[in-house]
């Protein structure tokens, strides 16, 4: 995945988009791509920087299918992320990204297991197993920043929107180490 083409270039040569205040339902990126085959595993990591301090849903990534509205979706809310691997939602340790400076956010997850880890920042905060044991991520499907998905490429709301920027959008089809994903993030 990525959404850096058409974009303007931010410290260290990645690119960033921004999605300015106030939240609105037509506030989104639609990405141009999708997954060609099942993913069994993954990792997605973004980098964001937000002023929101919402009570309110904050979407960063919804991945949808025919099938599934949340086949993938990465959200915060009170300062807490969650995963979501085929509509089965993970309620994550507290993690202080709501700050106004940028942070990465990466989660992991496999199949055979159901094995998930979630870090910010280069630094694991939660993990765990079962999630979606056996369990696929369907291909064919559409990926949106910055709005959840209620519908396959719609059925947005307000209050789940993303105001802020996001950067370095990418997903990879299997667990990346923990020395990977340690790598050095604050190179924007």
């Amino acid at each position: 995945l990525g959404a850096s083409s058409g974009m303007p270039a931010v410290e260290g040569g990645s690119q960033k988009i921004g999605f300015p205040a106030p939240r609105s339902t037509s506030n989104y990126a639609r990405l141009d791509t999708t997954l060609s085959q099942d993913l069994t595993s993954f990792t997605l990591c973004v980098h964001m920087r937000t002023d929101l301090r919402s009570t309110s849903d904050i979407t960063l990534v919804s991945y949808a299918s025919e099938q599934y509205s949340n086949e993938l979706l990465l959200y915060l809310s009170f300062n807490r992320v969650y995963l979501v691997v085929r509509t089965r939602y993970l309620d994550i340790v507290n993690v202080p990204v709501l700050d106004g400076t940028w942070h990465a956010i990466c989660a992991t997850w496999r199949s055979s297991d159901g094995a998930w880890q979630i870090y910010t920042d280069g630094v694991r905060r939660d993990s765990g197993s079962g999630l979606r044991v056996g369990n696929r991520v369907r291909s064919g499907g559409t990926w949106i920043l910055a709005q959840d998905q209620d519908t396959l490429g719609g059925g947005f709301q307000v209050n789940q929107a993303f105001s802020g920027e996001l950067s370095q959008v990418n997903l990879w089809d299997r667990v990346l180490s923990p020395a990977e994903i340690g790598s050095d993030w604050t190179v924007f």
